[in-house]
């Protein structure tokens, strides 16, 4: 583990392609790295300050924060490649609205928002969540989270293990890590039209907080864009090698860019 401007960094591998991996709301880097399994290269895995044991933000987040975070991390190693996860394909996005041709390679997983303001019932199951983990209660955690997992592998010996761990880590930061003010990653999808890396959109079925409608929308406005759409609970739980699998490919250095 290193450290880049009150960020932490774990890094994994080593040789090019260089890529970083952000993570999700109140995740840290143990949330990306098993989407970061089978990237060639070296891959960054940060964390937000805000979150884990990165730098805290007193007054919460904004998008431009996260976004001078994965900036700092991807021109201290050098990063041609970018994957975010939910928030982190947010953090991507605010960066790009900036600088456009940052990245050689790019990747959304789960993407949660784009240029609306997120009011409904799947944002009022984040604050049930904040909530529950303000107060401690690591059971209260572990029902939500078990209500994301697909029935057919709610009962797997495995299942619970993760889910518990998941619940302790999230109980164990206290307050979650919460935005300062309201705002979107875009303003407008106009200003993708001059992104020009080859992109990979990864979106599955029957997720409230990640609805398959926003993973559609953000591959149309993208130039250069592949959407992979999966099974209910696929990207962790049902279709993991899957989504691995298409990762690595597709930010391997010489993959084929997308039309």
């Amino acid at each position: 583990m290193t450290r880049v401007g009150g960020v932490d960094v774990a890094v994994v591998g080593q040789g090019a392609p260089v890529t970083v991996f952000a993570h999700g709301l109140a995740g840290s880097s143990a949330e990306t790295r098993p989407l970061a399994t089978r990237t060639p290269g070296t891959r960054l895995l940060l964390t937000f300050r805000g979150h884990g044991a990165s730098d805290p933000l007193v007054d919460g987040w904004t998008y431009d924060d996260l976004a001078d975070d994965l900036l700092a991390v991807a021109d201290e190693f050098g990063a041609t490649g970018a994957v975010g996860l939910s928030l982190g394909a947010g953090a991507i996005l605010r960066l790009l609205s900036r600088t456009p041709d940052r990245f050689a390679r790019l990747a959304f997983v789960l993407p949660a928002a784009l240029t609306e303001v997120r009011d409904d019932p799947a944002t009022d199951r984040l604050l049930r969540m904040g909530e529950a983990m303000i107060a401690g209660d690591e059971d209260a955690v572990v029902r939500q989270l078990l209500d994301e997992v697909p029935e057919a592998v709610r009962t797997r010996g495995g299942t619970r293990i993760l889910v518990g761990r998941r619940a302790r880590m999230l109980v164990a930061g206290g307050r979650p890590p919460y935005p300062r003010g309201v705002e979107t990653p875009l303003s407008s999808l106009d200003v993708l039209a001059t992104v020009r890396a080859p992109a990979l959109v990864i979106s599955q079925a029957d997720d409230p907080l990640h609805p398959a409608a926003v993973a559609a929308r953000l591959h149309a406005a993208l130039p250069s864009a592949e959407l992979l759409t999966l099974e209910p609970g696929g990207v962790f739980w049902t279709a993991t090698r899957q989504v691995q699998d298409a990762l690595g490919h597709h930010l391997a250095p010489d993959a084929p860019e997308n039309t």
